[in-house]
């Protein structure tokens, strides 16, 4: 594969989309479970800690055997395996089944997403094409993520949520015949150059992107519920979700196109901003207004800092050996999340989770600050 291989890019950049699907989705999936199978909070949040179990689980063993497999291969396999998974989910009310169907679809999803980023972090500007990523997950996502909670759930329930995200999985699964059967050892742009090993400052990097997303997790997951708690329809919350996809594209288009000109620093900094405005504006069951201004700067700092975070580990992780490990660590955020944040939830109150949520989101910030200030790191493109 060449590094600047369009097809591969866009299979990345769809498979990414597939990959992320549930996460993006998953207020809505929580708030379904909630009311149509008289779910807790804590079971809820932990319906989508089994997905990210399965998620992590098995991006945690690839980086053994997956520059090993046929790339394709795996890619249109694990398509199979996430959609079969969510339409056997889809078939049950059990707790049991919904929870182990997600651990199983949430492998095939992990492999999806780690094949996307070990694509895209051999490629000549990975800073770039994971904005790319981003943008694509966002627009293509959003359309379930306007209908489900505005139409899908209301006349259809949890299963009509589960089948729908499964239609999405096929459709983005053409994109696996444009998956390379393997990828290069080096970028292109490095192999020449002597570097010294950076495995200390992979594994902070990654390690950051962990906490960071298990801050990020545990406010997402419950974003819909807390505008219920504020009074808003299920129509208006998925109306503001769906719309705000716009400044969600912004931030991943910004991170794209702003690249490293500003330095490493200066970007987490800005995402930083951008998360203490979002935290503020959703304490104390905010109204339509308050909501909608507080949706809107977390997906724009969220979507523009988290390219920021994979460019980081690509950063450090010359040969793409370790870029797989990112997906476990945005796994195991996600499983850890939201399974916290809902035990913080007191009755209507989500001050508590929303203050530990910002407060995992700097410790994130400070570690990968860290990483990115130390010597021989090579810099974001």
């Amino acid at each position: 594969m060449t590094s600047t291989d369009p097809k591969a890019i866009f299979a990345a950049c769809l498979m990414s989309s597939s990959g992320a699907i549930v996460y993006l989705i998953s207020p809505v999936l929580i708030g379904s479970a909630i009311e149509h199978l008289s779910f807790s909070s804590d079971q809820a949040g932990l319906l989508i800690a089994s997905y990210f179990t399965g998620y992590t689980l098995i991006t945690l063993t690839a980086i053994l055997w997956f520059h090993r497999c046929n790339l394709r291969t795996t890619a249109w396999l694990s398509s199979l395996i996430f959609g079969a998974s969510l339409i056997i989910g889809a078939g049950s009310t059990s707790p049991t089944i919904a929870m182990f169907s997600l651990l199983i679809g949430g492998a095939g999803a992990g492999l999806l997403y780690g094949i996307s980023i070990t694509i895209i972090s051999q490629s000549s500007d990975p800073g770039r094409y994971f904005g790319f990523a981003l943008a694509a997950q966002l627009v293509l996502g959003s359309p379930l993520l306007f209908a489900g909670p505005a139409y899908i759930s209301p006349q259809w329930g949890y299963s009509g949520v589960l089948l729908a995200t499964a239609t999405f999985v096929a459709l983005m699964s053409l994109a696996t015949n444009w998956v390379p059967k393997s990828v290069a050892n080096h970028r292109p742009d490095t192999v020449s150059v002597s570097l010294p090993d950076n495995k200390p400052l992979i594994f902070t990097a990654i390690l950051a992107i962990t906490i960071w997303f298990i801050g990020y997790s545990g406010i997402y997951a419950f974003i819909e519920r807390i505008g219920s708690a504020g009074g808003l329809t299920g129509y208006e919350i998925g109306l503001i979700l769906s719309l705000t996809i716009t400044t969600g594209l912004a931030g991943a288009l910004g991170a794209a196109w702003m690249g490293n000109r500003y330095g490493n620093v200066k970007p987490h900094l800005i995402g930083s901003v951008g998360t203490l405005i979002t935290v503020l504006l959703l304490l104390d069951q905010p109204g339509l207004i308050r909501y909608t201004v507080a949706i809107v700067f977390l997906t724009l700092s969220m979507n523009f800092w988290l390219a920021y975070m994979l460019s980081g580990v690509a950063a450090a992780d010359i040969s793409g050996r370790y870029a797989v490990l990112a997906t476990a660590a945005l796994g195991i955020g996600a499983t850890l999340g939201p399974a916290i944040a809902g035990g913080l939830i007191e009755g209507f109150n989500y001050s508590p989770m929303l203050a530990a949520g910002l407060a995992a989101i700097l410790l994130g910030t400070g570690l990968i600050i860290f990483a990115l200030t130390r010597p021989h790191l090579e810099p974001i493109s």
